[in-house]
């Protein structure tokens, strides 16, 4: 079994990749919004483009239909944002 790679993306708030995947896949739209719920994209904004980036893969892989199962988004981590 491989060990899963952590990937420190936002090394002034220590913020890896896989919660700022979680916070877009909870809802976050924008930068700013995975900001607010990780405090990723905070300090001195050099992570800022790659936030953008995995913001907008995540939106293509949904248009393509690729969205989670129903089934997960019964569970908190990724459940729907209220608008």
């Amino acid at each position: 079994m491989e060990k899963a790679v952590r990937r420190l993306l936002c090394h002034c708030n220590s913020i890896f990749e896989h919660e700022v995947v979680a916070c877009i896949r909870k809802g976050a739209s924008t930068v700013d919004e995975v900001g607010d719920e990780c405090d990723a994209g905070t300090g001195c904004g050099s992570c800022r483009g790659t936030i953008k980036t995995m913001i907008e893969e995540e939106a293509q892989r949904r248009r393509a239909g690729g969205g989670l199962p129903d089934a997960l988004l019964q569970l908190p981590l990724f459940a729907r944002r209220k608008a």
